[in-house]
């Protein structure tokens, strides 16, 4: 089936719609239903700030770290990505609103590490969480995992052995 585009309106059409002043098809909003639309909506928003650290396990301190706050909805994600030197780290937040004060954090992680030695080999893991968290309550997220070091997990790299990757998150209404 071919389908065929028409051409432009006629000018003579386009000027009588404009002149009649009626919206085709839709319906006319008030300024009043757009502010109130506008209001509900920021009374809805969120704001979620990130602090992404990575931390020596034998110091338990901070050799990097980053804030980070973005505005949100309920519902919409808000994607974090770090690059270093041979690790990438995705992590996606997603609020969901419970009630007036609660809310449900999704946290979805994935990461590659490349192995600088031998041929580059690179592993690539992936986490998931389901959080149920009140608003300004700080939650910590770590997307290799808690104590990698000590955990006895297979992450043959230097960063794996040497530091902790944290995110530590906090979802608060956004005020404008």
């Amino acid at each position: 089936m071919t389908v065929r585009r028409a051409g432009p309106l006629p000018v003579a059409l386009l000027a009588a719609l404009l002149w009649a002043g009626a919206p085709v098809g839709a319906r006319a909003i008030s300024v009043d239903d757009l502010a109130e639309s506008i209001d509900a909506f920021v009374q809805g928003a969120l704001r979620l700030h990130i602090n992404a650290r990575l931390v020596s396990p034998d110091q338990d301190e901070a050799v990097w770290a980053m804030d980070l706050t973005r505005v949100t909805i309920g519902g919409r994600s808000v994607r974090v990505r770090l690059d270093g030197t041979g690790i990438v780290v995705v992590a996606d937040f997603t609020p969901y609103w419970e009630n007036e004060d609660d809310l449900l954090l999704v946290a979805q992680g994935q990461t590659w590490i490349t192995d600088p030695r031998g041929e580059g080999e690179t592993t690539y893991r992936t986490s998931f969480t389901t959080l149920p968290i009140r608003l300004g309550e700080p939650i910590i997220f770590l997307p290799l995992g808690a104590g990698t070091a000590d955990a006895g997990n297979d992450l043959d790299t230097d960063l794996a052995d040497h530091l902790n990757i944290e995110l530590e998150i906090s979802v608060e209404r956004y005020q404008s």
